[in-house]
């Protein structure tokens, strides 16, 4: 890896080209993303089901499945995900690839390696959870912590019976935030500019790691570092899209829940159904373009062409064709 300063503007033409992930050999591409989204949902999915029958599962279950998906997480998503970069990059580059390809790396003994970097971000990201946690608690004070606790609790035990009975939940029926709720989320907003940098370093680790066969730790180390020489681009961006993401999520937000509601008319398990799918179907697009935007972020701050996978004909960026 080569970290290096990409341009100010550089993301926005990682976002253009990554709305058109799917240009090349599309059928494949978009059924590999799909497959690897469908895999993340499995482990809640009996769940939800159950829920939606009316038998919601005891804690046992719940964390049993919890469990089948943190196993999920760290041992199978990350190589499908590693896959999906090597199925972009082949179909790029021109070569003919293939939707089982995305299993590559449980046969081709990079599995070790793809784990490992997943779970050095893991513990990375607790590290930063934990930091900030301790400055949340330092602001607002202990006792604000566990009243939001509490707070959370409900609001989520509100969102669990209004999926039960199919009923949106309505905004008058939130219980009262907790006081001092604005110095915690002032702790957040202060740490999201932190996880956003280290989100990114950490998907460019996986992107070497899956394509030029980067050791671990380097591909980490590598990926936080470029990634930190290309945070004030990263910062513009992130705050150019910041209003029309929240207005286009809001509008998406609307209109599944208004075809939710119209689907719960025949029935609570009907409108759950179709809820689910919606999801999965966001899912996959916001996969989608994150991929797409994660690679040629990639190839633009870290590739240095040296590698098992490398090539000379690197593919233009922004090429916005479909």
């Amino acid at each position: 890896m080569t970290p290096r300063w990409a341009g100010l503007t550089a993301p926005f033409r990682w976002l253009i080209d990554a709305v058109d992930v799917g240009r090349h050999q599309p059928a494949v591409i978009i059924s590999a993303i799909l497959f690897t989204v469908a895999v993340g949902f499995l482990p809640s999915l009996p769940i939800q089901l159950m829920t939606m029958a009316g038998s919601p599962p005891g804690m046992a279950v719940q964390l049993l499945f919890q469990a089948i998906g943190l196993v999920i997480s760290l041992a199978i998503s990350p190589v499908l995900v590693a896959g999906i970069y090597r199925l972009l990059d082949g179909a790029e580059h021109g070569r003919p690839v293939a939707v089982a390809q995305i299993g590559d790396g449980f046969r081709d003994g990079s599995w070790g390696a793809i784990v490992l970097v997943t779970v050095l971000g893991y513990v990375l990201m607790f590290a930063i959870l934990f930091t900030m946690m301790m400055t949340m608690a330092a602001v607002a004070g202990l006792e604000t912590l566990q009243a939001l606790q509490a707070w959370l609790e409900q609001v989520m035990a509100l969102q669990a019976k209004a999926q039960e009975t199919g009923v949106p939940m309505q905004p008058d029926a939130l219980p009262t935030p907790p006081e001092g709720l604005g110095g915690a989320l002032l702790v957040v907003l202060a740490f999201l500019p932190l996880w956003l940098v280290v989100a990114l370093g950490l998907g460019w680790s996986l992107v070497s790691v899956a394509l030029r066969g980067t050791p671990p730790v380097a591909a980490v180390l590598g990926g936080l570092r470029a990634a930190a020489l290309n945070a004030l681009p990263l910062l513009v961006f992130a705050a150019a899209l910041l209003l029309p993401a929240m207005l286009a999520f809001g509008l998406v937000g609307l209109v599944m829940m208004a075809v939710v509601a119209l689907a719960s008319l025949a029935g609570p398990l009907v409108g759950g159904v179709i809820a689910m799918a919606m999801a999965m179907a966001l899912a996959a697009v916001f996969a989608a373009i994150s991929y797409g935007f994660t690679l040629n972020g990639w190839r633009a701050a870290c590739d240095d062409g040296a590698g098992p996978d490398a090539s000379g004909d690197r593919p233009e960026i922004a090429g916005f064709e479909a």
